[in-house]
């Protein structure tokens, strides 16, 4: 409860902060999002592709998204998003395949952000690994808006995480990787690799572990979430 009122306190002041529109609103919903069930928590699934894994030195250069509904994902509001960045993808083009010159023909990462930040309005993030991807958006709003935006966040690997220990249940190597992990929940597997298919796939996850832990859909997401 103490953590919730201290990131709706800080909403109201980081929101009386920026001259950005778009991420006031988006902040100023945040303040009087109350998370609940997952039944009944608005939540958007989101995934980035980076040229790297520093957030200070490296860039986005896909957004994807999902968003969940009453327990459900609305595949109706996929986005996926190729960002023009003024970095060349590197030897990052080997994990996610994207080349120099499909992100080349990509939106702004300003105009990325806008659009994301709208879709996130009254939402809940969700993220597998949501350190990285975090860390990259605070980065890059700073320079779109001035400032690093706050985050109430849900994090499918810490989730499982929290849930193997608490049964006791150990962690090799590997097993917390979001192909991996999917399996163990019997989830299909996707060839395909990209921002907006990885989203999806966090949101099926999630899912997957809510049904595990409570089958009625009413799983307590407080305990889980984090705020950035």
């Amino acid at each position: 409860m103490f953590k919730r009122w201290r990131h709706r306190r800080r909403c109201h002041e980081l929101a009386r902060q920026t001259s950005n529109d778009s991420l006031a609103t988006y902040i100023s919903e945040s303040a009087e999002l109350k998370p609940d069930t997952l039944g009944n928590t608005p939540i958007i699934s989101v995934d980035l592709e980076l040229t790297g894994l520093d957030a200070r030195q490296n860039q986005i250069i896909a957004i994807g998204w999902t968003r969940i509904d009453h327990g459900r994902v609305l595949f109706s509001a996929n986005r996926h998003l190729l960002i023009n960045a003024e970095q060349s993808v590197g030897h990052s083009a080997a994990i996610h395949e994207l080349l120099d010159s499909d992100v080349a023909g990509g939106v702004s990462l300003d105009s990325g952000l806008q659009q994301l930040f709208e879709a996130a309005r009254g939402r809940a993030w969700l993220f597998h690994h949501a350190n990285l991807d975090v860390a990259f958006l605070r980065q890059a709003c700073k320079s779109w808006a001035g400032i690093a935006p706050p985050f109430m966040v849900l994090d499918t690997l810490r989730m499982e995480l929290m849930l193997r220990k608490r049964r006791d249940i150990p962690v090799q190597h590997g097993d917390l990787q979001l192909s991996n992990l999917r399996a163990s929940y019997h989830l299909p597997r996707y060839t395909a690799h990209n921002a907006l298919i990885d989203a999806c796939a966090t949101a099926e996850l999630l899912l997957a572990i809510g049904g595990r832990m409570d089958p009625s859909g009413s799983m307590k997401l407080a305990p889980y979430i984090r705020y950035f």
